[in-house]
This record gives C-alpha cells, sequence and structure tokens, in this order.
C-alpha cells in the first residue's frame, strides 16, 4: 500500500463522526472511508488529466469534487461520488468555446472481487467497483467526467455559430 503522508491520512473519529480531508491523498483505502463515514473533497485540474486532453479546452477550469464512504439503500458498502463546476470544451459544429455544467453523484457499490462485482452487479442497477487496492480519488473523479461530458459537445439550436446564431 501506498504511505500516504500523515497530514493526508483520515484519523481515527468516533463513531457518526464524519472526516473531512481538505489535502486529498493520492490513494486511499474505500473500506476505511466507509467504515468511518469519511469524506475526501478537493478540486480537479480538468485540462491536465490526460483521459480528457482531447475533449477538453485548454483553459478548462478546475472542478470541486468529494467521495464519502456511505452505503446503498440496502446497506452495502459504497461511494458517493460528487463532482461540480463548469467544463470548457469545444463545439463540434462551430469549434467555438462551449461551458459544459457538470453536477453529478454517482453511488459506487464496493465490491472485494471480480467474483463479488458480478454479484452485486446482478443484484443492483448502481455503479460497481472492485476496490481490492487503495483507489485514486483523482481517477475515480476523472471516470465520472469521462462518463458525464459529451462526446460530440455542441451549442443548443440557434445559439451556434453554424447556425447564424
Amino acid at each position: 500500500m501506498a504511505s500516504v503522508p500523515p497530514a493526508a491520512s483520515p484519523v481515527a473519529a468516533p463513531v457518526g463522526a464524519t472526516i473531512t480531508m481538505k489535502r486529498a491523498p493520492h490513494t486511499f483505502d474505500a473500506w476505511r472511508l466507509v467504515r468511518e463515514r469519511g469524506v475526501l473533497e478537493g478540486t480537479f485540474d480538468v485540462a491536465a488529466a490526460p483521459r480528457l486532453a482531447e475533449r477538453v479546452a485548454e483553459d478548462a477550469a478546475p472542478v470541486a469534487w468529494r467521495i464519502e464512504g456511505t452505503t446503498d439503500g440496502a446497506g452495502r458498502p459504497a461511494l458517493a461520488v460528487c463532482v461540480d463546476g463548469n467544463v470548457s470544451v469545444e463545439c463540434q459544429r462551430c469549434l467555438g468555446p462551449l461551458v459544459v455544467p457538470v453536477a453529478r453523484r454517482t453511488v459506487t457499490l464496493l465490491a472485494k472481487s471480480e467474483g463479488d462485482a458480478d454479484a452485486l452487479d446482478a443484484d443492483s442497477d448502481d455503479e460497481v467497483l472492485v476496490a481490492d487496492h487503495p483507489l485514486d480519488p483523482h481517477e475515480l473523479v476523472e471516470d465520472e467526467l469521462l462518463l458525464t461530458l459529451p462526446f460530440a459537445p455542441r451549442h443548443d439550436e440557434g445559439l451556434c455559430a453554424a447556425d447564424g446564431g
């Protein structure tokens, strides 16, 4: 397991207490975050994300993110991954700037193995993540953005320069 500087590590807290970390670790233990009902939060530099490089503008502003250790309606361990902000992209019709608002919260069930993930996936509509290793919060946020941002962003009808708007 990668070592995390003490300032970035969650601390033990009384049951029901919220652990909030202002400085995100490079990796975290998802099971511990759920057990302690912890919260990780920070900002994510969208423009510097390798998998988003071709989909966002070079001057794209950072987005805020929050990862909460929680459970789903059936009491199963889960992470709630929240991403909030405005992402600058290029309209695929007029090639002009376009801002896409992002406000997404996804509940992702945790599995200890691929077999557990298959069983959970068959039993739930929620996303399932195998958390058999420390997780990278920025990777989870980047995944959410990849799923959220339109593949071919375009201005609304009548607002695009290609329409004369």
